[in-house]
Order: structure tokens, then C-alpha cells, then sequence
């Protein structure tokens, strides 16, 4: 609109210099007068146009004044536009921060919810466990009371027990005594006597008594290949597996063509296969089958 005005105003200006060419010789009367008179028809003609540039270039002053009244408001507007966009991206800046916080609370919140539930149910079991023992404990307390009140009413009295070991212990020292006295007679013996002795307690079946003899026999060296063959025997009868295989080999070790070879061979490996190592015993089993094939324990003997 301003630049409008502008060309209309330089179009009058021109129009009126060419009108001023035209200006009668006479001048009839002044246009510069505040009431002008005797006007020729140009004369008029350029005063009217005068009058117009006058009342435009007022309001093209009023138009620059507005102009720039408006151009003012504008960069006031701008600069508050500016300020609040400014304003609104610490804003978003500050409700992001506060959205992440918002999340992160909400993780936390989320975790400790099932941590929670985890120690409530753990919480839970231990109250069961717990309850579960109580009453197992309650069970095994009365059943403690009752055996306490059975012993009270069927049990002689701690007084009347301590005489009881005393007597046990007074006993065991007899025993013992009598045991030491019977072992040092024993021990004057002749080997000879003493090995027939065991052996017959042995067949028997009184292998205390038989195994007591064989090792006086052996602290004598008297037929010490026999004596631990015996107490092998003695060992084995009473599931004594290890022991009866360290007689066995300390007996063959010393003589090995005895009679009763093909029974100690045996009896190791079955020892063996009683303590769980087959592996050690199939070596018996096999010199067993091999060196005595005829034997009664060779023909027992599994194959390995």
C-alpha cells in the first residue's frame, strides 16, 4: 500500500509540471494564496491537484507514522515471541528432564514392586517351614516328656545306676587283670602247643580265643606264614574284608606252597569284590584257575 501511494503522489508531480507549463502570461491570480481567485481552467485544474498531492502526502505521513508504529509493535511482538519460544524450550527441556525422572522413578517403583513380592513369598515359605518345624519340635517334646515319664517310672535312679558301672568298671578290671595274667601264661607256652591250641579253637568256631594264640604265635615267629593265614581266616569269618587281605598277603608273601594257598587265594579276591574293587580281585581269581586248577575254589571261582 505504501509503495501505492508513493507512485501515485511522483504521477501527480509530474502531471502538475506539465499543467505549470501551461500557466496563462496573464496569471489572472496566485495559487500560493490562502484563497485564490480568477483562475484560468488549468489553473484550477493544477490547484486541485495540488490540494490532492497536499492531502497525500499527509497521508503518506500518516502512513510512514503508522508504519512505523506498526514495524515497532512488530519487534515488540517478535521479541516476546522470541522470549516465549525461548521460555517454551526450557520448558519442553525441563519437561523432558522431568519425564525421564518420572520414568526412571517409575523403573525403581516397578523393581521394588517385584522385590517386594519375591521377599512376601519368601517370607511366606520360611512362615511354612517355620510352622512345619514348630510342629515337628512340639511332636518330638512330647514325645521326650513320655519317654522321660516311662524311664522315671520303669528305670532304676541315677544313684542306684552309678552303683551298676562301678561294679561294671570293677568287673572290667578283674576281666582285665585275669585277661593279662591268662595272656602271660599263655606266652610261656611252646609254639608248638600253642599253634595246635589255636587251631583247634579255630575249628570250633572260638576265634577270640584262636586269634589271642596266633598272635602270641607271631610276636614268637613261630610259623608266622600259617600264624597270618589264620588270622586272615579269623578276619574273614568276621567281615573283616581289609584286614583279612593284609593277613592273606603278609602269609603268601612268606610262603607260598602251603596247602591252603588255593583257599587264600580265593578268599582275597572274594575280599576284594567286598570292599568294591573287582579289579584287584580278578588277579586271585585268575592265579587261583591258573596254579590250581583241580581245586574246589578254582572251580567256585566266577569268570572275569
Amino acid at each position: 500500500m505504501f509503495k501505492t501511494l508513493i507512485k501515485a503522489t511522483l504521477t501527480l508531480g509530474v502531471a502538475s509540471l506539465i499543467f505549470a507549463a501551461e500557466v496563462s502570461v496573464f496569471d489572472a491570480g496566485r495559487l500560493d494564496s490562502d484563497s485564490p481567485y480568477g483562475l484560468t481552467e488549468n489553473e484550477k485544474l493544477i490547484l486541485e491537484q495540488k490540494n490532492s498531492i497536499s492531502d497525500l502526502t499527509k497521508d503518506l505521513n500518516r502512513l510512514k507514522t503508522n508504519y512505523n508504529n506498526l514495524n515497532e509493535q512488530l519487534e515488540g511482538v517478535r521479541s516476546v515471541l522470541d522470549g516465549t519460544a525461548s521460555k517454551v524450550g526450557q520448558s519442553d527441556s525441563k519437561t523432558t528432564s522431568i519425564q525421564n525422572q518420572v520414568e526412571e522413578i517409575s523403573l525403581k517403583v516397578e523393581n521394588s514392586s517385584e522385590q517386594l513380592e519375591i521377599l512376601t513369598n519368601n517370607l511366606k515359605e520360611f512362615q511354612e517351614a517355620q510352622e512345619s518345624n514348630n510342629e515337628k519340635i512340639r511332636v518330638v517334646l512330647t514325645e521326650l516328656s513320655s519317654l522321660i515319664d516311662f524311664i522315671n517310672a520303669n528305670y532304676l535312679p541315677k544313684s542306684e545306676a552309678d552303683k551298676i558301672l562301678n561294679k561294671i568298671e570293677s568287673l572290667e578290671k578283674e576281666l582285665g587283670s585275669v585277661t593279662s595274667s591268662k595272656n602271660e601264661s599263655l606266652k610261656s607256652k611252646d609254639g608248638a602247643v600253642l599253634i595246635e591250641e589255636a587251631k583247634k579253637l579255630f575249628d570250633s568256631g572260638n576265634f577270640e580265643d584262636s586269634r589271642v594264640r596266633f598272635e602270641i604265635l607271631l610276636t614268637k615267629n613261630y610259623m608266622p606264614a600259617r600264624s597270618n593265614y589264620y588270622l586272615g581266616e579269623i578276619a574273614y569269618n568276621k567281615k573283616e574284608w581289609k584286614n583279612a587281605i593284609k593277613y592273606y598277603k603278609t602269609s603268601i608273601n612268606l610262603y607260598d606252597k602251603a596247602e591252603y594257598i588255593p583257599k587264600l587265594l580265593y578268599h582275597t579276591a572274594i575280599s576284594f569284590d567286598k570292599i568294591n574293587e573287582p579289579e584287584q580281585a580278578t588277579p586271585f581269581y585268575n592265579a587261583l584257575k591258573t596254579n590250581y586248577p583241580d581245586s574246589k575254589e578254582a572251580k567256585a571261582a566266577p569268570q572275569r
